[in-house]
């Protein structure tokens, strides 16, 4: 064991008195290159493009190392092409740029008539993915002082929406921040003080911050568990828990004097009670 030690460590010494201050200056760069190159790659959550992309370069370096002249020559002639198909498939700029239209608003636009179902709706297909949701659901007392905000909108919540901005730009590590008037406010949100400032990346990390923020104000906090598909609302500093969906639901109608449209009331598309029961006579 001395004797592979002592080898490993004189190559090192070796390595290093080859190496200049240029090698360095070099070698730092392209690293660097790389690494945010693979960071912009892996927000995408629409294309698994930084798959691709390690295997691009292992495929590169091996060709090197065995010495296969002709295919490391190829590959680095349609680098330029691989990395121009990949800005191409890439989906994080069309997505900001289409966040960016949230300030052009239609006088037309509006929003779900039952948005909360919407949501509802959309945590169970998260759920069946295998991903935690954590939705923060503003009321009355003004929460944007209190946070950093990545994506910010301000957008009617609508089925096309939060289908689109969850299947592409939300990470189940953070907020999505709704209020309880319809609008999505914005997604990949985090509280300015928070007892885990960086992100929720254990299960109960999102309990401590929900129960502070809570007892201080009117919003609540549901949090979808993808292991247990159960849920948990954060009302008041309390903390109500193993609540099936069906119960999450009520507590946050409850929570936020949510008003349900006439059409989820058991009439018909929102016919008047009178005209749906002289239909039934007749």
């Amino acid at each position: 064991m001395t004797d592979i030690f002592s080898t490993f460590s004189q190559s090192l010494s070796t390595l290093w008195m080859l190496t200049t201050w240029s090698d360095i200056v070099e070698i730092s760069i392209i690293s660097t290159c790389f690494y945010y190159t693979a960071l912009w790659l892996k927000k995408d959550r629409n294309t698994n493009l930084l798959a691709y992309f390690y295997g691009f370069l292992f495929f590169l370096f091996a060709a090197h190392g065995l010495q296969l002249t002709t295919l490391t020559s190829i590959l680095l002639l349609f680098s330029p092409s691989v990395v121009m198909l990949f800005m191409l498939m890439h989906q994080q700029l069309l997505q900001r740029n289409f966040v960016s239209l949230k300030n052009v608003t239609l006088a037309t636009q509006s929003s779900c008539p039952d948005w909360l179902s919407a949501i509802m709706k959309k945590t169970l297909d998260m759920l069946a993915h295998n991903k935690n949701i954590l939705i923060l659901i503003e009321h009355t007392d003004a929460l944007r002082p209190h946070l950093a905000v990545t994506e910010p909108l301000d957008v009617p919540i609508t089925h096309g929406i939060i289908t689109l901005l969850f299947n592409t730009l939300y990470d189940p590590e953070y907020l999505c921040w709704i209020s309880s008037t319809g609008m999505l406010r914005g997604i990949n949100v985090s509280f300015k003080a928070s007892w885990h400032p960086h992100s929720y990346q254990t299960n109960n990390a999102w309990v401590d911050d929900a129960v502070a923020y809570t007892s201080q104000t009117d919003a609540v906090i549901l949090y979808a568990h993808a292991d247990s598909h159960q849920y948990a609302i954060a009302h008041q500093g309390i903390i109500h828990e193993g609540l099936s969906m069906e119960q999450a639901h009520k507590l946050i109608k409850k929570c936020i004097n949510y008003q349900v449209p006439i059409a989820q009331k058991g009439y018909s598309h929102g016919v008047p009670k009178q005209e749906s029961l002289s239909q039934r006579s007749a």
